[in-house]
């Protein structure tokens, strides 16, 4: 008996196979300071209802200080109130409550509001990121708290929690940029730039490894592009569109950028589609303003401007957030060694010739709203004050667009599967693409080669060493090739406290 495959079916697959490949690493990323308050809000949001952290709830958050037996402050690092402190038969909290443990400050990641605990007085922080990216993984740690996790002293499941909900939700945007391509070429073409998404790209090592804001928001991308690109009525098309690409901006708010390009290219070519489209987003925009009055006092004070300038000064000596040469953060994120995308995927070269195709080609109508979106979304990466987003793995900073730029690839994907040359030079820049990819997802931990640990300290956040992000003979996929057994070490002796 055969089986019907059905675009259905071959989504289902391409689901579950990038899905064991995304976990198949069988380790949880090392931890990264920009992925912890998105995987610790569903904690929040289980304990408390709220969609922020106190620092006794929250205590690996913040900083905290305690005298020593000489009279000398120093400071603590309390990840769990049930821990002891070395030589101490009391336990942090006990510490807290006599007094001899004090609170010093915020981690950068978590930004102060103007809110505090009614009951306590406690003032009340919220993350840098936003809710959005946290609220995405809140059904996992739901059951885990319903099965009695204790979420706040278990580190370890919340850490795996957060490691699944990012491969479930990379693994599922494959399955829509499948079903997208779908829609406009042949099965087998869109099986192949599916593929070449979900293997060659960041996706796999960074995106699918841990809860990043661009983990949550290309899924957003990936399924509001399949509804617009494959939903045939007007109303559903952009309803569904709409509120999909509006869940993304409210992950990371420079999805905005797409949400605008989308609606103005409705508005010119589907009026219906285009109202359905502003009603479904609107409840979204609205709920990111409200959080941001509430929290911040402010509808357009978000968390990370907040936070962004204290990190310009430390890393740049500037608090001015776009400061970068718009040239500069597009030759990094573009092709510097150490960042570019063009060196990290380089198969997605094509996707520029694929845009202008799409302009060219009528049959390629409407993929021509990429072209625009695609450069909106980089331009905030390419000003951001730290262009190469810190002790990063490739070109985090402008991975969201991958969705976008893996469809564009499908108007030139047929002529160089037809000719052996370019065929040749496909094969072989995908083929770099995937072991790059493989590369970060076994190997990458967030010093590693950014901080150089192991060798001299050479932080590429500090200006002196920001020269090795433009280095062929000290870069990061080299230095993950020729030390690749200490890199794993690295990684492994990351372990959850």
């Amino acid at each position: 008996m055969s089986i019907e495959w059905s675009d259905t079916r071959v989504a289902a697959a391409c689901f579950l196979g990038t899905l064991v490949v995304y976990l198949s690493n069988a380790t949880i990323h090392p931890i990264n300071a920009d992925t912890v308050p998105n995987a610790y809000l569903p904690a929040s949001v289980l304990g408390d209802g709220d969609l922020a952290f106190s620092p006794f709830e929250a205590p690996g958050l913040f900083l905290w200080k305690a005298k020593g037996a000489d009279g000398r402050e120093a400071r603590v690092f309390v990840t769990r109130w049930p821990q002891r402190p070395p030589g101490s038969s009391k336990t942090y909290a006990e510490h807290y409550r006599e007094g001899r443990l004090e609170f010093e400050r915020a981690r950068y990641y978590v930004v102060p509001t103007i809110r505090v605990r009614a009951q306590t007085g406690e003032p009340i922080y919220a993350s840098v990121f936003g809710a959005g990216p946290g609220l995405t993984a809140l059904p996992l740690f739901a059951l885990a708290h319903a099965a009695g996790v204790r979420l706040w002293d278990d580190p370890a499941a919340v850490w795996g929690l957060a490691k699944l909900s990012a491969a479930l939700l990379s693994a599922a945007s494959v399955a829509f940029i499948y079903l997208a391509a779908a829609a406009l070429a042949p099965r087998p073409q869109a099986l192949l730039v599916a593929g070449a998404y979900a293997l060659g790209t960041c996706v796999w090592a960074i995106s699918s490894q841990a809860l990043w804001q661009q983990t949550p928001e290309i899924f957003f991308l990936a399924l509001g592009l399949c509804c617009l690109l494959r939903i045939p009525g007007s109303w559903w098309r952009g309803a569904a569109g709409g509120g999909a690409l509006a869940a993304a901006a409210a992950c990371r708010p420079t999805a905005a950028a797409v949400v605008v390009v989308t609606a103005g290219w409705l508005l010119l070519s589907d009026r219906r589609a285009f109202a359905a489209f502003a009603a479904a987003a609107l409840p979204f925009a609205a709920a990111t303003f409200v959080y941001n009055a509430y929290y911040f006092g402010s509808p357009l004070e978000f968390g990370q401007l907040l936070a962004g300038q204290r990190m310009a000064r430390y890393k740049t000596g500037s608090d001015q957030l776009w400061q970068t040469p718009l040239w500069l953060g597009a030759a990094g994120l573009l092709a510097s060694p150490s960042r570019g995308l063009l060196i990290y995927s380089p198969f997605l070269a094509a996707a520029f010739a694929g845009a202008v195709a799409a302009w060219r080609d009528p049959r390629w109508r409407a993929l021509r709203f990429l072209t625009v979106a695609v450069p909106l979304l980089w331009l905030p990466g390419f000003l951001w004050f730290d262009w190469w987003g810190g002790f990063a793995y490739g070109y985090r900073p402008i991975l969201d667009s991958v969705p976008l730029l893996a469809l564009l690839y499908l108007p030139v994907l047929a002529p160089i599967l037809e000719r052996r040359a370019w065929r040749a030079v496909f094969v072989a820049a995908l083929a770099w693409s995937v072991f790059v990819q493989a590369l970060g997802a076994f190997a990458y931990s967030p010093a590693g080669w950014n901080a150089k640990l192991g060798d001299q300290a050479a932080s590429i956040d500090l200006p002196a060493y920001r020269s090795r992000l433009w280095s062929f003979s000290d870069w990061q996929i080299g230095y993950l090739i020729t030390h690749f057994r200490r890199a794993r070490s690295e990684r492994a002796d990351l372990t959850i406290q």
